[in-house]
């Protein structure tokens, strides 16, 4: 049994979500993932698969403890019971609304109670996984790592076969890398290179929109695939360039979203591993870092010079992605971490694309949420669809600001840039235009 003497301090990253959490609740900071498996599955054998993954990841079974106004984990929650719904009785769309709904319940963080998950019977050949985490516990990543040893418990089960992975490694590990590189020299030198370049006039300047009633919440996404063609278009490019698909994504998207803003100073946020090299690869918990970026282009950028732009920037920044951004927003000089924030919005992009084939069965994906939003953020995630690996495009809006049917037409608006430019990546970025203006 631990004592206070010898609990383990949240990470910077839990304890960012932990404080948010108090300040704004529970809700904003709920992550899910609905999974759909149609085929000959075995629910016994992938009801067990799933809960062995449960005991093994050990960054879900915790809970938080103040003391002295700072906040401790303690490892002593048992795992959680899972639940069972039968959906069969609705559509599609009636499903989606049903896991909106099941996203809400507050979680406590005082309990332990950090995740859930419930097997629901869709038809008889249609099964589905609601599995949602408190955002202190997971990242996207770590998801992604959850899913994967879902699959691997259930073909060694199914199969008697060895695990094809290793075993989670324990959360205290990464614990230990994070304590090492705090203490090192490098973490100062970290954080002279975000002053140096984010600093006074180079300070973001962006603002809350202080008319939202919660200002950082969930809300409505829109999703769909990158059609054919322009993704083919998109690799040829970046197969000259030397850079990943997605990098052409990234880069006319803010490209398209400086032009929103009028700013061409604008940061956004772009999540980093922050795991390469640490424990935390295979360990399923919150890692995540954002951090600020600015494309900084003058508007005479052609699409290839605009890609390599973004390219570049990630090259300044990356050496430097261990500092925190919570800790950033207060030693950046002339920036004020109560009036302003470090980016917006966010452009994410998630690498790393699921089977959509085991054991006889198709595995579908959806993402019901992704935690907070403050305005307007951007997913692009690798999928396989029918053995290709394709690029999805995801807009998240606050539901205040925005709704499905309006996430659409960004959609659209930002699709028919990207395709232009790709007909004619000679013309200069000041040479394109937007025809949907966002809500100021």
């Amino acid at each position: 049994m631990q004592t206070i003497d010898s609990l383990a301090p949240l990470t910077r990253a839990q304890h960012s979500m932990w404080k948010g959490h108090h300040y704004h609740g529970s809700y904003p900071f709920h992550t899910a993932e609905w999974l759909v498996i149609e085929g000959p599955l075995n629910r016994e054998l992938f009801q067990q698969a799933v809960e062995l993954t449960l005991k093994e990841a050990k960054a879900l079974h915790w809970r938080a403890v103040e003391q002295d106004g700072k906040a401790y984990r303690v490892d002593d929650v048992d795992l959680r019971p899972a639940q069972c719904v039968d959906l069969s009785h609705l559509d599609e769309q009636g499903i989606l609304d049903w896991a909106d709904q099941a996203v809400e319940p507050p979680f406590d963080l005082s309990e332990g109670h950090l995740y859930d998950y419930v097997f629901a019977h869709l038809a008889e050949q249609k099964y589905g996984l609601f599995f949602r985490a408190h955002h202190v516990a997971l990242d996207g990543y770590a998801y992604g790592l959850m899913i994967s040893r879902f699959l691997d418990y259930y073909q060694s089960l199914k199969n008697t076969a060895p695990l094809k992975n290793k075993a989670f490694d324990h959360f205290d590990k990464f614990l230990a890398d994070e304590q090492r590189y705090l203490q090192s020299p490098k973490a100062e030198q970290d954080l002279q290179f975000w002053r140096e370049n984010f600093s006074n006039e180079l300070a973001p300047k962006k603002r809350l929109k202080r008319k939202l009633k919660q200002p950082f919440y969930q809300g409505p996404r829109y999703e769909d695939v990158i059609d054919w063609e322009t993704q083919q278009q998109m690799n040829q490019l970046a197969a000259e360039l030397k850079l990943p698909s997605a990098m052409v994504v990234m880069a006319v998207m803010m490209s398209y979203l400086v032009k929103q803003s009028g700013d061409e100073k604008q940061c956004f946020g772009v999540p980093m591993m922050s795991r390469l090299g640490t424990a935390s690869m295979r360990i399923p918990c919150l890692v995540m870092n954002i951090l600020p970026l600015r494309l900084a282009g003058n508007g005479q950028e052609n699409l290839p010079e605009t890609v390599q732009l973004l390219a570049q920037r990630f090259n300044e920044i990356r050496p430097h992605q261990q500092s925190y951004f919570e800790q950033m927003r207060h030693v950046l000089d002339g920036f004020d971490p109560y009036e302003n924030i470090l980016f917006g919005p966010i452009v994410n992009w998630i690498p790393y694309p699921l089977p959509e084939q085991f054991e006889g069965c198709r595995l579908t994906k959806t993402t019901i949420s992704a935690g907070p939003i403050e305005d307007f953020d951007i997913a692009i995630t690798n999928k396989f669809v029918d053995g290709i690996e394709r690029l999805y495009l995801a807009v998240d809006g606050h539901k205040e600001l925005y709704d499905v049917q309006a996430l659409g037409e960004y959609w659209h608006d930002f699709m028919r840039m990207l395709r232009l430019w790709l007909q004619q990546p000679e013309l200069r970025c000041s040479e394109l235009s937007i025809e949907k203006k966002l809500p100021d």
